[in-house]
């Protein structure tokens, strides 16, 4: 019998590591999509860094995939050449010392299930902390390298717990089509961190990361909503920071455009990257005053494109589980109020940094009207220097007669400061004696006060800019603060009226797959009613209006014509809103001063949606197209920040503010502007340099007025808030100047209009603006003095 001698094989440290296969230990580098994708992942969060060393997140995700299915040594190996092309060198060795110690600890505590996200974050921590102590007593144990190999080994940790809640989504083993808030964050953070892995690839001059970090705030904001797009938004431009730092500012600019562009995404793709574009524009105006845009038009453009082209069908599939993230199980914690929390808390903050920035410019904004000692001093340097410097009485008159010169000069900078210049008049006798360039010296006092003056001028143009920028920066404080305050207060929904009504409509045969009715921040309730298709006929329309109504107490409308209808799943969503207790009906007529000529009036009639309705007047300066580009400037600004949510108040200052930077001097415009609330009928009025506006009653004719300047003129500019109310049947008349100075042509003035307003008898608001504006024209031998424009807006009851 021979004797078999079977020969020892020794298992490597490879295949101890990463685990034996029948195909041996290259089995598991097949091409699959998987590995590829784990590989990509792998490499491009390798290569972020973080304050210029630490490489935490490629350490992170190989934690967290390590027991996924893909490749260990492939994850391994693209996390290391992520690493080294991003510049990596002494992080290699903790990168290596941190997969073998990670890899053997795993299978060491592989027996331990309770806990396992913890266990393997804690498993992270030690790998990390493990080298980088080590390494740190290499080079003195200075407490410096001691904290960070703790920050970074807390980092690593963190990231674990984070990443492995997404891990299972990558490989396609967790299939769903509703995520949960844990899954969403996760996922958007891989997606983002490995989107600044991209940093410092250019093309064209055109930076990839923001371009794709802007397709993917567009992407979401249209596939979830306004909320996932503020979400997304602050993450991006924290990855762009990342990659390229820059001002913290653009961290809450793209936030606020993914939240705008949201506001828009009824509207389509169009309206959705419009809204963004819109976003950054007004946040560029109000912080850099538009020398500077926050985020470069040449990557929103190629963004934007690229959104378009994708279409609509694919995105929702891609994002609509982002959508539907609400959809939780029970028992779990709610992340949607921390999203909300941390969202009010950025836009707190972003609201503070304004009022800051307000503050400073305040601050350094004061303008200066007289000279100090050390304007003096300048100016004596000055004169000095071009005179006296190669005379050679110099010595005698500045060294050891310095104190009577001196006196010389105070005494020639009051008279200055009387007539403007000086003559040897205004010289002492004793100075011009022994002075040999007295004529000198008078031309160049003049010629440097001269300069000092214009040197002056400026700074205090510079000056009042300042003060005006702090305006704006003040305004948008508190626009943004405002709409934290809404962000954080709670939606208040009804419940039991929800299950009323969706019981009604099952009754009526109206299948309803879900309602939702709330109380918006105006006290008034809205309702969403989902439902299945008529294909167009429209036949359930009134009757579900009906039923709401009756449900709710309240007579509710729709908020569109028609039902809003998803081609893709079937399903129609109705909105109903509180109708309002009062309409408007307006009339307007106008007449140019020369007919050949644009009029310099301008105005506009808007309903804002949420149960206000505004009539805006504007007379420019003067007459024709200038006049005309001054108050459209101020009608269109006052459209956009009222539609936007702005009081009244700051949309009249950032207005000032804006036409005293874009016009000169003796450019401004006039702003007349009346809101109605629909509901309860009170007016409120402001008016900056405008006419009086007139009330017609059935019985008499108030008349509203104020004083003040037009805007444009002064960089501070304080509004009065006149309120009215109105009735059933009265009428709102709003004019221009041409119309009041028309009448004045005549003895009685004002009052000729008063009696002309009460004598009318038509209840049409068309035909009493024609009335008024030919009766203004023929008071002036149809010669007008200035343009003429006429607005009348009937309040009646529904």
């Amino acid at each position: 019998m021979k004797t078999q001698i079977i020969p020892y094989q020794k298992s490597g440290v490879l295949e101890r590591m990463y685990g034996k296969t029948r195909g041996g230990i290259l089995q598991g580098l097949t091409i699959s999509k998987n590995n590829i994708i784990f590989f990509l992942i792998s490499f491009l969060l390798g290569r972020v860094s973080l304050f210029g060393g630490l490489m935490p997140f490629g350490l992170a995700f190989y934690g967290a995939a390590i027991t996924s299915n893909a490749n260990r040594l492939m994850t391994a190996a693209a996390v290391v050449i992520g690493m080294a092309t991003g510049g990596a060198r002494g992080e290699l060795y903790t990168a290596l010392t941190f997969m073998a110690l990670y890899t053997m600890l795993t299978k060491l505590f592989k027996s331990l299930k309770e806990k396992e996200d913890i266990r393997h974050s804690a498993i992270g921590l030690i790998s990390v902390a493990v080298p980088q102590i080590i390494l740190a007593g290499f080079q003195g144990f200075l407490m410096y390298d001691v904290l960070m190999a703790l920050f970074h080994s807390s980092l690593v940790f963190s990231m674990i717990y984070i990443f492995r809640r997404s891990v299972p989504l990558i490989e396609g083993i967790k299939k769903k089509s509703v995520l949960t808030n844990e899954e969403m964050i996760s996922a958007a953070m891989i997606a983002a961190i490995s989107l600044s892995g991209l940093g410092g690839i250019n093309i064209f001059g055109t930076s990839l990361v923001n371009v794709l970090g802007i397709l993917a705030v567009l992407l979401l904001t249209f596939g979830a909503g306004p909320g996932m797009g503020a979400a997304v938004g602050v993450i991006v431009g924290l990855v762009i920071n990342l990659s390229n730092p820059v001002t913290p500012l653009v961290i809450g600019t793209y936030a606020f455009c993914g939240l705008m562009a949201g506001l828009f995404r009824s509207l389509g793709k169009v309206g959705t990257a419009a809204g963004f574009v819109v976003a950054n524009a007004v946040l560029t105006l109000y912080i850099n005053g538009s020398t500077e845009v926050l985020i470069h038009i040449k990557d929103i453009v190629p963004a934007s494109i690229m959104f378009m082209v994708i279409p609509k069908k694919i995105i929702e599939d891609m994002f609509g589980a982002f959508a539907l993230q609400t959809a939780t199980s029970k028992g779990k914690v709610s992340y949607s109020d921390r999203i909300k929390e941390l969202t009010v808390e950025r836009l707190s903050n972003f609201a503070r940094a304004f009022e800051e920035l307000s503050k400073t410019f305040s601050e350094i904004s004061e303008t200066k009207m007289v000279t100090n000692k050390q304007d003096i001093s300048s100016l004596f340097d000055r004169v000095a220097d071009k005179v006296c410097k190669d005379c050679s009485l110099c010595l005698h008159c500045w060294d050891r007669n310095f104190y009577n010169t001196y006196q010389v000069m105070f005494k020639i900078v009051e008279s200055l400061e009387k007539k403007g210049w000086i003559d040897e008049n205004d010289i002492p006798v004793y100075f011009m004696e022994r002075c040999e360039r007295i004529g000198e010296f008078v031309k160049q006092v003049n010629n440097v006060y001269e300069l000092f003056k214009v040197d002056m001028v400026w700074k205090n143009r510079i000056g009042e800019s300042r003060g005006l920028i702090s305006q704006q920066l003040d305004g948008l404080s508190k626009v943004v603060s405002n709409l934290a305050i809404e962000i954080d207060n709670e939606i208040k929904f009804k419940g039991d009226m929800e299950d009323v009504l969706l019981s009604e409509l099952e009754n009526k045969g109206i299948k309803a797959n879900d309602v939702v009715i709330y109380e918006n921040k105006w006290g008034k309730y809205e309702v969403n009613i989902f439902h299945e298709g008529c294909a167009g006929a429209n036949k359930c329309l009134d009757l579900i209006e009906e039923m709401a109504s009756s449900a709710l107490g309240r007579r509710m409308i729709r908020d569109k014509n028609e039902c809003v209808h998803n081609h893709r799943t079937g399903i129609c969503n109705l909105k109903l809103v509180e109708e309002e207790v009062f309409n408007i009906t307006t009339g307007m007529a106008r007449r140019s001063k020369y007919e050949d000529q644009v009029s310099g009036d301008n105005y506009s009639f808007m309903n804002t949606g949420a149960g206000k309705y505004i009539l805006a007047l504007s007379d420019g300066m003067g007459t024709g197209q200038a006049a005309s580009s001054q108050s459209k400037v101020a009608i269109n600004l006052l459209e956009q920040f009222m539609e936007t949510g702005f009081d009244q108040d700051t949309a009249i200052k950032l207005i000032n503010s804006i036409l005293v930077l874009k016009s000169d001097d003796d450019s401004f415009a006039t702003i007349d502007l009346s809101a109605i609330d629909l509901y309860d009928g009170k007016i409120e009025f402001v008016k900056i340099g405008a006419a009086p506006t007139f009330i017609k009653k059935e019985n008499k004719v108030e008349v509203v007025k104020t004083i003040s300047l037009p805007a444009g003129i002064l960089s501070n500019i304080e509004t009065e808030l006149v309120c009215k109310n109105a009735g059933n049947g009265d009428f709102m008349i709003m004019v221009t100047d041409g119309i009041i100075d028309s009448f004045k042509l005549e003895e009685g003035g004002e009052q000729n209009l008063i009696k002309f307003i009460e004598d009318i008898d038509s209840i049409n608001p068309q035909e009493i603006a024609d009335l008024i504006l030919a009766e203004a024209h023929s008071k002036c031998k149809d010669k007008p003095v200035d343009d003429m424009t006429v607005l009348v807006a009937k309040v009646w009851k529904r």
